[in-house]
């Protein structure tokens, strides 16, 4: 081998480990826009929170090399359903790091914030960060335990708040209580209505039942407490038959009548323990009414976890644009940094567009959230919330596959090994998330059903009317504009698929969403943009917006359009 090969392998080794070292930084330091983002939203609590942030910035990224290890097929979670003396115990086993990514998951406080309201805003920031390694076998947990918090503090007894709520809240990993939630069965999938699993009254008027029956899709299989929905005797059919109940893993310190059938083999998430349980007289609490089960299953439990899932799929998104970003200055081809090519700049860009929308409008929906809990919100927002929250978990899934798959893209051959970049995790994982919580036609169809039976699009009209009068007041011109052509064109969609029979409805539905989806990130962005206009902040918001426009709004072919390579380099220049 001639010594100029040799030289020139070696040095491309350094601009490879050179990228290594510049990724290595702190993310929150390295992500301009999301701290212009909190920062706003925070307001005055910024210098006591962001101390917590960096802190839980730092230690999401000293536990990657981990999170890496958990994932690799070798140190997948196992079943072990006896001890060594043949008893029972229904436990899942983890890999040793699985317990030091917990650890910098439950120490950031992430739940401990949801003790008082008002904090989702700043659990959500904590989140996000969390979540840039992907789901790491902790952020579903993370989220079911949420969804018990918020479903104990909305509809919980007072005796059931006092014994779940202190451990559902805890820091420290090793005393943690974390929750999960199993509804799906192998029969009925979306069509939650036909679920079997029954629950039966305890005869010793305690108020206590038992749960007999499976659930086919279990994530969190090793969680302390499962929240379970199950057909209370003579109720009626459908969802509006099925209650929800507490089921606490162990009692007497032995498996509460439960089976772990087995572990799902999962394209994503693979950390994460999934299975298949049998509940054979597992004894349960109701929470909450009976006959208000699904409603407050749908209400709380998953609207808690749609939000955590588009959480996710913003800190995937945002760790799929560093790491492409990063490798793109380094990398260099045909003597030049490989950023310099316009097709690169292409996909940086989108990315980078995707990301500042799905941020934009996730922030939106948790500052709704703590607006609403604090008492500051009119009456009707809570339905419009409620919309939202469904479209931005459909809207953020799908732009996250997108982004990491552009981001694969970007790093070439080297995208696709998987102990050279997480991003081919990192793909599997986004194609999970666009699953969970609801499918994108589950969540189309939930939409229009709120729009036809609750009129809850005039909720979601009128808080998107508000956003756009301020926006008209602050930043009046082109981009106000666009604004008020957009909302009309919503507006006129939902009347026209409101007007036609349900099968035309569902065949559109998803199109109307897509164009709500829109509305929803141009109205976020030009929001954003204000604040920081009206903050005297420096900003690029205007070329981001210029360039979701012409993806998004008003499509363009780049050979008509001269001014479009300028755009992508100047967007994709940063993160």
């Amino acid at each position: 081998m001639s010594e100029h090969l040799v030289a020139e392998q070696e040095q491309a080794r350094g601009e490879l480990a050179a990228w290594r070292e510049f990724r290595a930084r702190n993310p929150l330091d390295a992500d301009p826009f999301f701290l212009r983002l909190v920062r706003r939203y925070l307001g005055a609590r910024w210098s006591e929170v962001e101390p917590r942030l960096r802190a839980t910035a730092a230690a999401a990224r000293d536990v990657d090399a981990d999170v890496a290890e958990t994932a690799r097929d070798e140190h997948l979670p196992v079943l072990r359903r006896h001890d060594d003396l043949g008893r029972p115990i229904e436990e899942v086993v983890f890999h040793p790091a699985h317990e030091r990514i917990g650890r910098a998951f439950w120490s950031s406080g992430v739940l401990a914030v949801l003790a008082e309201p008002g904090n989702d805003t700043f659990s959500g920031a904590l989140c996000y960060l969390l979540d840039r390694g992907g789901e790491a076998g902790h952020a579903c947990p993370v989220a079911c335990t949420a969804g018990a918090i918020r479903l104990l503090q909305r509809v919980g007894t007072d005796d059931q708040r006092r014994r779940w709520l202190p451990a559902l809240l805890e820091t420290e990993f090793s005393r943690r209580l974390h929750a999960a939630q199993f509804v799906t069965e192998v029969q009925g999938g979306s069509d939650v209505g036909r679920n079997g699993c029954r629950a039966e009254p305890v005869p010793d008027g305690s108020g206590r039942y038992r749960i007999r029956g499976e659930k086919w899709f279990c994530s969190v299989a090793d969680a302390g407490l499962f929240v379970v929905s199950a057909r209370v005797p003579g109720a009626a059919a459908g969802t509006r038959g099925l209650g929800l109940f507490l089921v606490p893993r162990r009692i007497d310190d032995r498996p509460n009548g439960f089976r772990l059938r087995r572990l799902k083999w999962k394209l994503g998430t693979r950390a994460l323990a999934t299975g298949e349980i049998e509940f054979d007289g597992a004894l349960a609490e109701p929470i909450g009414r009976l006959d208000q089960g699904f409603r407050n299953l749908v209400a709380i439990v998953l609207d808690t976890s749609r939000v955590h899932n588009a959480l996710a799929a913003c800190g995937v998104l945002r760790r799929a644009l560093e790491e492409a970003h990063a490798f793109a200055a380094h990398r260099v081809a045909f003597d030049r940094p490989i950023a310099g090519f316009p097709g690169v700049q292409e996909l940086l860009a989108r990315i980078k567009a995707s990301l500042r929308a799905a941020l934009a409008s996730t922030f939106r929906l948790l500052d709704w959230t703590d607006r609403i809990a604090a008492g500051n919100a009119a009456p009707e927002l809570e339905g419009a919330r409620r919309i939202g929250v469904m479209i931005n978990k459909y809207g953020t899934a799908l732009a996250c596959t997108r982004g990491v798959r552009d981001a694969i893209e970007v790093l070439g051959g080297n995208g696709t090994i998987e102990d050279f970049s997480p991003l081919p995790r990192l793909y599997r994982d986004a194609i999970v998330v666009e699953s969970w919580e609801g499918t994108h036609n589950t969540l189309v169809a939930q939409v229009l059903r709120d729009f036809a039976t609750r009129r809850l699009h005039e909720p979601w009209l009128a808080a998107a009317a508000a956003d756009l009068a301020a926006l008209e007041v602050d930043l009046p011109g082109p981009l106000a504009a666009r604004a008020r052509a957009l909302f009309e064109e919503v507006r006129d969609r939902i009347r026209r698929v409101l007007e036609v029979d349900a099968r035309r409805a569902e065949a559109v539905g998803r199109h109307v969403v897509d164009r709500m989806c829109r509305l929803t990130d141009w109205l976020a962005l030009c929001d954003q943009l204000r604040a920081e206009r009206l903050a005297g902040e420096p900003t690029d918001q205007e070329d981001v917006l210029e360039l979701y426009r012409r993806l998004h709004l008003d499509p363009v072919d780049p050979q008509d359009d001269p001014l479009l390579a300028g755009l992508w380099a100047r967007v994709a220049a940063g993160t």
